[in-house]
């Protein structure tokens, strides 16, 4: 039984500031005994972080944060414990990275065009010098530029953008986990892709569909949920027989969320979800 889970962190290989070395002793700091490192749409920190443990360290599962988009919405599919050589996983994340990429491009020319910022080419460079360019790495540097005065009004013009890039559907992402041997879970569930607030009509409707695509596991601890929406998700891990996963969404330095905040877990409600992963990492 693990008491000090986090399932969902990001590192300096997305849009997190942590390095992976940097990410191992703050899980410890943090007094972590089991932990999952979820880039968006790379797994290549995993692959780090599994060079950098030690004996007696926490225990690890490789895991990833993939953007996808249908008709009712985005969605962040979580996956764990999947098989970085299947094709499947490999085809989805060149999708979502190539994705990332553009949309980064395209945000540049969004901010210049339509706020009129200005932003030199040597600027331009550094956002574009990120393997996984994301918001966090724009609104520092709007804050730097003192265009806004703070993250949260960055991310309240960024989010003006809409994508007109190739998203991965749920249908698309959830299969590339399973078929990986990995475990496809909704991040955030009520929250949409972070940057929303469903009801829970919105989020049934999300849950059951996704359940039909293969989803196995929602994620019903986090960080930012209330405690009204955090009781709603663990209703819908019940109803839908689905894994309760639990993550607070650390980005390091990017965003005011501490490592290992995720709203007081009950180990018993994860038993499963444990269970699952032991069993595919070889754990007696």
């Amino acid at each position: 039984m693990y008491f000090h889970p986090d399932f969902h962190m990001h590192s300096s290989f997305s849009d997190g500031s942590d390095t992976p070395a940097e990410l191992i002793e703050n899980v410890k700091r943090a007094g972590l005994d089991i932990f999952s490192l979820t880039d968006h749409d790379t797994y290549d920190g995993c692959a780090e972080v599994k060079k950098l443990l030690k004996p007696g360290d926490p225990v690890f599962l490789g895991g990833i944060e993939l953007s996808c988009e249908d008709d009712l919405g985005k969605y962040h599919v979580l996956g764990y414990c999947y098989d970085v050589k299947k094709e499947s996983i490999r085809n989805a994340v060149q999708i979502t990275h190539n994705a990332r990429r553009k949309k980064a491009g395209n945000r540049i020319r969004f901010l210049e065009d339509v706020y009129h910022f200005s932003l030199t080419d040597e600027e331009k460079e550094e956002l574009l010098h990120h393997e996984n360019p994301g918001k966090p790495h724009f609104a520092a540097l709007m804050v730097k530029k003192g265009y806004v005065k703070d993250k949260t009004e960055a991310f309240a013009i960024l989010n003006e953008y809409h994508e007109k890039e190739r998203r991965l559907t749920p249908a698309e992402a959830i299969d590339a986990v399973l078929s990986a041997d990995g475990i496809p879970v909704l991040a955030h569930g009520i929250l949409a892709d972070g940057s929303k607030n469903l009801n829970e009509e919105q989020i049934r409707m999300r849950v059951e569909r996704l359940k039909g695509f293969g989803l196995m596991g929602l994620e019903c601890y986090y960080s930012t949920f209330t405690e009204e929406q955090k009781d709603i998700m663990l209703r819908l891990a019940d109803e839908y027989h689905l894994l309760v996963t639990a993550g607070s969404d650390y980005h390091g330095k990017n965003k005011t969320i501490p490592l290992g905040t995720t709203n007081s877990p009950d180990p018993e409600r994860m038993t499963k979800f444990y269970r699952a992963i032991e069993f595919l990492l070889g754990i007696d």
